[in-house]
């Protein structure tokens, strides 16, 4: 059974069940947070990978775009892999959509960390970040 964090802004409480069925064990408690800009957005990125690094096998992730690309960046230099829930929309007596776990999808990304200096061209570019984003 893979082991992984909660990366998204849902609680997957409801799902634990479904998940096991397939094979994974996710974290209930979600790991993201509402962000305002792109320093917060990467400050936020961080924290997931320093809380979640050598304790799960990797991320369940979704939400905000660009904390997802800084993940998919930091996620696989820190051994952490990738995955998305597939659901399917289903509508209930009311109209209103219902969401059924259908499966889970591995995001392949991979980093040539064990090469020199390899891991520097997949870094995120802060310097820019700092400067094109003042706090």
């Amino acid at each position: 059974m893979k082991r992984l964090a909660n990366a998204t802004m849902h609680d997957q409480i409801a799902y634990k069940e479904d998940f096991a069925r397939l094979g994974f064990e996710v974290e209930s408690t979600p790991l993201l947070r509402e962000v305002k800009g792109a320093r917060d957005a990467y400050a936020l990125a961080c924290e997931v990978i320093e809380q979640t690094k050598g304790k799960y096998d990797g991320l369940l992730i979704g939400g905000r775009t660009d904390v997802m690309i800084y993940l998919s960046i930091l996620a696989p230099i820190n051994r952490l892999e990738l995955y998305i829930a597939e659901t399917e929309r289903i509508r209930d007596a009311n109209d209103r959509f219902v969401f059924r776990l259908s499966g889970v999808t591995k995001v392949y990304v991979n980093h040539p960390v064990d090469m020199v200096g390899a891991a520097i061209c997949a870094d995120i570019d802060t310097i820019s970040l700092w400067r094109d984003n003042p706090a």
